[in-house]
């Protein structure tokens, strides 16, 4: 992978694209920089995500999130508020705020952008890197109870709680 001093401008190219992806679970994100590349200020990730694989309500103690959505709908639960956000909205996600999401299209794609950077590790640590720039061809609806414990422990380890279904 790509590292720069943040002092420099940093460029990847459309052939780069394929080796910063990885496969996490039925999803395919691509790091298009990440913590390590910013000196932790911020990680921005490129997500194709699969209806029926949402997280679980959580709440992030050290990050904000936002995400700008480039195709396909998606439902948020933020707090209080539901937000229905499609192909050209954006969504800010505070730290400390309850949210989660579901995408309502098949797929849905969008950018999220992660302040202060540092959680792209638990989609680095529960992931596999992509041999295409495609989702992944997955047995069944979702992955194994491995690939949830070891979810849980990276978040955890991270500093997000992940909420009880109430």
């Amino acid at each position: 992978m790509n590292t720069f001093s943040n002092q420099l401008p940093f460029h990847i190219c459309s052939e780069q694209m394929l080796e910063r992806s990885h496969w996490f679970g039925p999803n395919l994100i691509t790091f298009l920089i990440t913590s390590a590349e910013t000196k932790g200020a911020f990680a921005l990730i490129r997500c194709v995500l699969k209806k029926g694989f949402e997280p679980p309500l959580h709440i992030h103690s050290n990050e904000d999130e936002s995400s700008f959505i480039l195709d396909g709908e998606i439902q948020y639960q933020a707090g209080e508020r539901d937000i229905h956000a499609k192909a050209g909205d954006f969504v800010h996600l505070p730290k400390l705020v309850p949210h989660t999401f579901k995408p309502i299209t098949d797929t849905v794609t969008l950018l999220l952008l992660i302040t202060p950077g540092g959680f792209e590790e638990m989609f680095r640590q529960c992931s596999r890197p992509a041999t295409t720039f495609a989702l992944p061809t997955v047995a069944g609806e979702k992955p194994d109870a491995s690939f949830f414990e070891l979810m849980t422990r990276a978040n955890r380890d991270l500093g997000v709680l992940l909420l009880p279904d109430l």
